[in-house]
């Protein structure tokens, strides 16, 4: 069994350090506050043209609720379309109806339109805001979805794992299941043990900005020190890498 790690980025720095740890897959998004948008396509195909790694792209035109608008899903399926076209392998998205369900019949247009331009789909944690999360798995399966983006519908991995092991049980013949959910490398024995071939993370560690004029102007949230970096932890990361590759051995 090939297992992976899936590393989520916000920045070309978050891409280049999740390589260098040894990721094997790298999901491109846009504000880290929104839990993740889609990025830009200017990022997409920098990271496509420079570095050798598989290239999964967040579908999401805003962040709240996962139930969308007309326009707002027109505006998806372009965005599946330049992925395709930047040459990702992966797109990722989710779609509700506004009392909690699955969209199906959205869900169905979106994947068929990924799958006709040959890409992969993996469907996001709208799952973990969702109703009926074995129907929705089964779903998935049956439109021919890659792989569940899910912490078990919980805030932690560790709190999830009971439906994590359901949805393993019930599809994951079907349907990869990618455990996700502040995994840290002391968790990776008790996730790897439930089957799974992919874990989803995002170690950070937080560096000061190498601005060396800080003015007191914020360019957003007065809260937010823009003096200060956040980026992807490699050598956490690192450690996570080895303790899934060595899991076999």
């Amino acid at each position: 069994m090939k297992r992976v790690v899936e590393v989520c980025c916000y920045t070309i720095e978050d891409v280049l350090l999740a390589y260098e740890a040894g990721a094997g897959r790298v999901e491109l998004c846009a504000d880290s506050a929104a839990g993740g948008t889609t990025p830009s396509l200017g990022l997409v195909e920098y990271v496509v043209q420079n570095v050798p790694i598989e290239v999964s792209v967040m579908i999401r035109p805003r962040g709240g609720d996962f139930a969308y608008s007309q326009a707002e899903l027109d505006i998806m399926e372009r965005d599946i379309n330049r992925a395709a076209e930047a040459g990702a392998q992966c797109v990722v998205f989710g779609i509700l109806t506004e009392d909690g369900f699955a969209d199906v019949d959205t869900m169905a247009r979106l994947t068929l339109a990924a799958q006709r331009l040959g890409l992969n789909v993996t469907c996001h944690r709208a799952f973990d805001r969702a109703q009926d999360p074995l129907g929705f798995a089964r779903t998935l399966a049956r439109l021919g979805v890659n792989r569940l983006l899910t912490s078990g519908q919980k805030p932690h991995v560790t709190e999830g794992l009971p439906l994590l092991r359901q949805l393993v049980e019930e599809v994951g013949d079907d349907l990869s299941i990618m455990p996700c959910g502040k995994i840290s490398s002391s968790l990776v024995e008790q996730v790897l043990q439930l089957g799974v071939s992919e874990i989803h993370c995002r170690r950070v560690e937080t560096v000061k900005s190498p601005m060396l004029y800080t003015p007191a102007l914020t360019m957003g949230d007065p809260n937010y020190n823009e003096n200060l970096r956040v980026r992807i932890d490699k050598v956490e990361t690192a450690r996570i890498v080895e303790l899934v590759r060595s899991w076999d051995k």
